[in-house]
C-alpha cells in the first residue's frame, strides 16, 4: 500500500491516526574522540541498553519487540510505514558539531574472543529479518566492553545481496587500541580506518550474511559485536540546546521504510571531543498508509 498523494497521507495521519511519534533520550557512557562513530545502542536510556548479549560467534536477530529500539508504533502489515520526521539535540557544547545516523538494528554476531588470530568462522542458523536478501543491509565492529591495546586488521568473508559467498574488503581495515564501550573500531580520521560502515568489495550493495572474520593479532582483552543493520536517515547537530530537525516527506523527500519489527537505533559521529554522560535527546515521527 502506502501514501497516494498529499491528500490521503492527510486522511491517514488526521482521520485515521496512522502515526506515531516517539521521544528518545540516550546518555553517553565514554569520553568520545573526535572524528569517531560511536553507537548508541550500548548507551544508557530510552530505549534501553542493548549489551549485544549472546553465544559467541552465532547470529542473534533483533526486532521491537525487546523494547532495546526506538518504538515506531508496533506492526502495521499490510500498510506500509515511513519515518515522516525526525529531531536531535544535545545540551551540551562539545556534542556539536556532529551527526546522528538511524539504522535498523537486524542483529549481530558477539565476538569475545578478541585474542584468536586465525580466521573464526560465525554460525548463521538464524537469517536476518526484514531485508532478507541483504539489499543495502550494512556491517560494522563495535566494542562492546573496553578493548586491550592490540591493533588488528579485521578482515571479513561474507555473502553479498545477489547470494554471492567468499566476497571480502577491498581494502585493510584496521581498528584502534583501546577502543572503548560503544566505540566503533574501524572508526577514526586516520589511515586504514573506515566509518561507520566496513567497505564492500566493488559491486556490491549489501550483506546477506558474514560467514568469517579475522583479526590479525590480538586484542588482548575485551569482547566486540559485528553489527548487521539498515541505514534510515541522517542529521547533523550543529547547535547545542537547539533541536535539529529534518522532514522526511517535503525537506527532503526519501520516507524510508519502516518494516514491522524494525529495530530503530542510532550512530553518533563526532567532530570534537565529548565528555561522557552527554545527553542526546530527540523524537522519531512515524506515519503507514
Amino acid at each position: 500500500m502506502g501514501f497516494n498523494g498529499m491528500d490521503d497521507f492527510v486522511n491517514e495521519v488526521t482521520t485515521n491516526a496512522k502515526t506515531w511519534r516517539q521521544p528518545f533520550n540516550k546518555l553517553t557512557g565514554v569520553v568520545a574522540t573526535a572524528g569517531r562513530a560511536y553507537d548508541l545502542t550500548l548507551a544508557t536510556g530510552m530505549p534501553v541498553q542493548n549489551l549485544y548479549a549472546g553465544t559467541n560467534l552465532t547470529f542473534t536477530a533483533t526486532s521491537d519487540t525487546d523494547g532495546k529500539g526506538v518504538w515506531h508504533g508496533g506492526n502495521v502489515s499490510p500498510d506500509t510505514k515511513h519515518i515522516t520526521n525526525i529531531g536531535v539535540m544535545s545540551t551540551v557544547a562539545t556534542a556539536v558539531p556532529s551527526f546522528i545516523e538511524f539504522v535498523d538494528v537486524l542483529g549481530y554476531y558477539p565476538l569475545t574472543t578478541t585474542t584468536v588470530t586465525t580466521a573464526q568462522t560465525l554460525v548463521n542458523t538464524v537469517t536476518i529479518p526484514r531485508y532478507t536478501d541483504g539489499a543495502g543491509v550494512r556491517a560494522y565492529v563495535v566494542a562492546v566492553g573496553t578493548i586491550g591495546a592490540g591493533t588488528p586488521n579485521i578482515s571479513i568473508s561474507y555473502t553479498n545481496q545477489a547470494g554471492v559467498a567468499g566476497r571480502t574488503m577491498p581494502v585493510t581495515v584496521s581498528a584502534v587500541t583501546t577502543a572503548v564501550q560503544s566505540h566503533i573500531v574501524h572508526s577514526d580520521p586516520s589511515a586504514g580506518k573506515y566509518f561507520p560502515y566496513l567497505p564492500l568489495q566493488a559491486g556490491d550493495t549489501g550483506i546477506r550474511s558474514v560467514q568469517t572474520v579475522t583479526l590479525s593479532a590480538t586484542m588482548t582483552s575485551g569482547s566486540l559485536a559485528i553489527v548487521l543493520c539498515k541505514p534510515l536517515a541522517s542529521l547533523p547537530l550543529t547547535t547545542a540546546g537547539i533541536m535539529a530537525e529534518r522532514n522526511l516527506m517535503t525537506q527532503l523527500p526519501s520516507l524510508p521504510r519502516v518494516y514491522d519489527g524494525a529495530n530503530i537505533n542510532m550512530l553518533f559521529v563526532t567532530a570534537s571531543a565529548t565528555a561522557t554522560a552527554t545527553p542526546i535527546m530527540g523524537y522519531l515521527e512515524t506515519a503507514w498508509g
